[in-house]
Formats: C-alpha cells, sequence, structure tokens
C-alpha cells in the first residue's frame, strides 16, 4: 500500500478510487502480469526522468541571459515541449500497461534518475551544463528500458522508447553546442 502524502496531495472526499497508486491492472495489450509491472517500474523511472527534463529546461529557457540569450531561449522553448510531448508518451504507455505513471510530486521525485536544479538562479552554462546531464541520464536510462521491454516481450515499448532517442540526442547535441561556443558568458542580463 502506497503511503499518505501529507500536504503537497489532496485525495478527494467524493468519488471512488478506480485503481489504487503502484498496482497493475490487467491491460488489453496481453502483456503478461509480471512482465507489465517490471516495464511500468522501469517506464517509471524515465517518466520521472523525462518530467524533471522538462522542468529543467524549462526553468532555464525562463532564465537563459548574456550574448545569446535570444538564440538559446529560442533552442530551450522547443526542447522542453519536445521532452514534455516524450513524458505524455511515457505516461500514456505505462496507462496502457496497465499502470499509474508517477504523477505528484513526491513520486516523481522518489522515481527520477535525473535530478533537479536548486532553486537559485545559476548562469547559463552551469545551467546547460545540468541539462546536458540531464539529457545523457535519461539517455541511459531509456537504452536501458529498451532491453527491459524487449527482453519482456514488448517490443512496442521498446519501439516507442527507441523513437524518443534521436530527439533526446538531439536536445544533448545542441547543448553540446552551445557549450563550445566562447561567446556564452557566465555574466550578463538580458536584452
Amino acid at each position: 500500500m502506497a503511503k499518505k502524502q501529507i500536504g503537497l496531495v489532496r485525495e478527494p472526499e467524493t468519488g471512488e478510487v478506480r485503481q489504487e497508486w503502484d498496482t497493475i491492472a490487467p491491460n488489453a495489450l496481453r502483456i503478461d502480469h509480471d512482465d507489465a509491472e517490471a516495464i511500468v517500474d522501469a517506464l517509471s523511472v524515465s517518466h520521472a526522468g523525462s518530467f524533471n527534463l522538462f522542468y529543467l529546461l524549462r526553468k532555464h529557457y525562463w532564465t537563459a541571459e548574456g550574448a545569446e540569450f535570444h538564440d538559446v531561449a529560442d533552442f530551450l522553448e522547443d526542447a522542453y515541449k519536445e521532452v514534455r510531448a516524450i513524458n505524455d508518451d511515457l505516461a500514456i504507455r505505462i496507462v496502457e500497461l496497465g499502470g499509474i505513471p508517477p504523477n505528484t510530486p513526491p513520486t516523481i521525485q522518489e522515481h527520477a534518475e535525473v535530478h533537479l536544479e536548486a532553486e537559485d538562479l545559476y548562469d547559463l552554462r552551469a545551467s546547460l551544463e545540468g541539462d546536458l546531464e540531464g539529457c545523457a541520464t535519461l539517455v541511459a536510462s531509456m537504452r536501458n528500458h529498451v532491453r527491459l521491454a524487449k527482453e519482456r516481450g514488448d517490443s512496442t515499448t521498446a519501439e516507442r522508447l527507441r523513437e524518443h532517442l534521436p530527439t533526446l540526442e538531439a536536445v544533448a547535441h545542441e547543448i553540446e553546442h552551445y557549450l563550445e561556443d566562447d561567446t556564452l558568458v557566465r555574466t550578463g542580463g538580458r536584452d
């Protein structure tokens, strides 16, 4: 049974619980319960990681500054939207497999391998370095989950994960491009 969340999460006073958190319901995909459970557990890590990467990219979009901030902000806006689409797709697949995706701050942070940046404002270079680390962590995790899904007989999940890898790798490559640029300064303001 899942632990009760205090403060951050409310439970509706009315309504019927259709499925408890951290359980696997029968799925229409005919994937064995134990296999579905293993895949949902793995996808929950990728889902939570992509959620955190989305937040990182969005925070840095909001706070981009320096000589290239327009270009960087435009890239970050596109990147966070792409990562959010990946996040949604992973959540949908978890539901299709009979699970419930991590969906509250505590459950997302419990499952995420991609870590959030502190609330403070950091220079753009440091922020992008963190974004690059988040991309690398998520790509490595999703590659492992491709293998797991294939081993568990779920080629559709494996393919969906594999289809997201080029997007994440392109985001990482673009971040590397900005980090190589000497004009990406540590100080300066929005123009």
